[in-house]
């Protein structure tokens, strides 16, 4: 299993990479368009009818044209940054509020807020980044590939260091297999090599860099966390079975999909 989970992480991340770097911007917005639809779709198809979960995620589509419109973009950063604040409370009472998660309103609000934002912050790169790249030395592509590797650095530090490591467990009302040790090695680690890169690369400080890395890979967690707790509501393993080794779409975004908006949005504030 981790072989498989290797090789398709490779080909997942070569593949990425060069999407990335050779399309045109309104291209990659289509394409971040129809991988957050997928992984939209498979969170709402464990609990929802093909019907009812196409007619939300027509709604969706509609949602993400709106992205073109500033105003709009911002606000799904907000509700995206509200609902992760939400999500934290709501891990933190897990299984206490079951009741509540299985609500159709709440999975329904979630998971469209969640995706939006997601969308929003790569379109807010992508086409009003210059509100925030002023005075910093990297491209967009270069900083989608800079957040993208936030979430990826946290999942493998906090696997490999927890299956050496791991003996005390974190957050085990939601994830059982996570551990206080895989945990406390990836944000220790994670951040620190990401500031260094921040500071040597593009022209950020390591103190603001260390400050907006700490705090996105916390929220990091937070995704991976929310997705094991709807998992564990319905009583699923993954989402789907659509990436070898790694289960559906969303279980390979949750992270990305909390990390993409907090970054851009706390970039947005500073």
């Amino acid at each position: 299993m981790l072989k498989q989970r290797i090789i398709s992480g490779l080909i997942l991340a070569f593949t990425l990479t060069a999407l990335i770097f050779s399309i045109g911007d309104v291209y990659l917005s289509y394409f971040v368009g129809i991988i957050a639809s997928v992984s939209l779709w498979e969170y709402l198809k464990v609990r929802f009818s093909n019907l009812i979960t196409l007619t939300i995620l027509v709604a969706f589509v509609f949602c993400m044209y709106l992205s073109n419109i500033l105003f709009f973009n911002i606000l799904f950063l907000i509700l995206g940054a509200i609902t992760i604040l939400i999500s934290a409370f709501l891990i933190i009472s897990f299984p206490l509020n079951k009741n509540f998660l299985r609500n159709p309103i709440f999975w329904v609000l979630s998971g469209l807020t969640l995706h939006l934002a997601f969308f929003a912050s790569i379109f807010y790169l992508l086409f009003h980044g210059e509100n925030i790249l002023d005075g910093y030395t990297f491209n967009k592509r270069t900083l989608i590939i800079f957040i993208i590797l936030i979430s990826v650095l946290m999942d493998s530090i906090a696997y490999f260091a927890g299956k050496k490591f791991g003996k005390r467990p974190f957050m085990s009302n939601v994830s059982p297999n996570k551990t206080l040790e895989g945990f406390v090695s990836a944000i220790l680690i994670s951040p620190l090599l990401l500031s260094l890169a921040a500071n040597n690369f593009f022209n950020i400080s390591f103190s603001l860099a260390l400050l907006i890395l700490l705090c996105v890979s916390f929220l990091s967690v937070l995704g991976d966390a929310h997705a094991s707790m709807i998992k564990r509501v319905v009583e699923i393993k993954d989402f789907s079975n659509l990436i070898p080794g790694h289960g559906g779409l969303y279980d390979r975004l949750d992270s990305h999909i909390v990390v993409f908006p907090s970054f851009v949005f706390m970039l947005y504030l500073i």
